[in-house]
């Protein structure tokens, strides 16, 4: 008898949960946007009307398919949007001498990226090489500038590194009129403190531009990745937790969508607050992070398993 009422009672509490989970996956379904093998982003024109600029974040730096998610997002916004202005998550000490090679040609690219560490990629190559044949057939006020918005001097205090990122990110586009996008972490691109309990740079940006400025971010299930172990890149394995909303997303129809937060939509995860996965530069315990969708980004691209970057030889 007590085992009956013991069962009984937890057929109770899990069922609520088991059609929460149901009606947003259903949701998901519903409203996601497949990525298929071809990538079309023209649904993001609609999303970036007023936008000054876009963060496209990333759960890891050395996962390929972001990389090539990424890229193709740049190379849409570029040809169709005007945007003009490429910032990366690196000093502008190691990004100055390859975007004078995306100008004028100076140099050999697979040298100047050598110091890039999780960023030293196959991916981000053909990016690059992409950005350098663009810029060939525009005039000079038209080309693609890179640049970089880190700094080895922020890296001392944590708590004033995202400040100093976001000020260099203003300035430039500031200084530019163009419209930016940057390539960065979901800790860094997310708007809200809920992942880092601090403010991000995201944050700082949308304090800025409010409503100009989107924040994009990038998820994945399982799969493998590159990190940085004593100054080496090394590849683990990983899968998130069933419980987050990564193993949500993970049991969607389609393996790779887009999910927008907008809030004049009715939003089932509007309020709710769980964690999406998340790899630092370094290999860690804990590889996850809470996010409050909506309000840390106004979207997600999920693919379901990733594999590390291809690292350039």
């Amino acid at each position: 008898m007590k085992i009956k009422t013991i069962l009984a009672f937890i057929i109770i509490i899990v069922s609520p949960f088991a059609y929460s989970q149901n009606k947003d996956l259903e949701w998901i379904n519903v409203n996601a946007i497949p990525l298929g093998s071809v990538k079309n982003f023209s649904f993001l024109d609609s999303k970036l009307n007023n936008n000054t600029i876009i963060g496209l974040g990333e759960a890891s730096h050395g996962t390929h398919e972001f990389h090539i998610l990424k890229t193709e997002i740049i190379k849409h916004l570029i040809t169709n949007n005007n945007y003009k202005l490429i910032g990366f998550e690196l000093t502008q000490f190691n990004i100055i001498s390859i975007n004078d090679y995306l100008q004028k040609g100076n140099g050999n690219l697979k040298m100047l990226m050598e110091k890039l560490m999780l960023y030293n990629t196959q991916e981000i190559f053909n990016l690059f090489q992409w950005l350098k044949e663009y810029n060939q057939n525009q005039p000079a006020d038209k080309k693609v500038i890179l640049f970089g918005f880190d700094s080895e001097d922020f890296w001392h205090d944590p708590l004033t590194r995202d400040k100093n990122m976001a000020e260099i990110i203003i300035e430039a586009q500031k200084s530019d009129t163009s419209k930016a996008i940057i390539w960065g972490h979901n800790v860094h691109i997310a708007k809200d403190k809920t992942m880092a309990e601090v403010e991000a740079m995201g944050g700082y940006l949308k304090q800025k531009l409010k409503d100009r400025y989107y924040a994009l971010g990038f998820d994945t299930y399982k799969g493998n990745v590159n990190v940085i172990a004593e100054g080496k890149i090394t590849k683990h394995s990983f899968e998130s937790g069933s419980d987050t909303f990564s193993g949500l997303f993970s049991k969607a129809k389609d393996s790779q969508f887009f999910l927008s937060f907008n809030p004049n939509k009715a939003n089932p995860f509007a309020q709710n607050k769980n964690k999406i996965t998340n790899i630092y530069s370094v290999w860690t315990n804990d590889r996850a992070l809470p996010i409050l969708p909506g309000s840390d980004f106004d979207s997600i691209i999920f693919v379901r398993e990733t594999t590390a970057s291809l690292i350039l030889k």
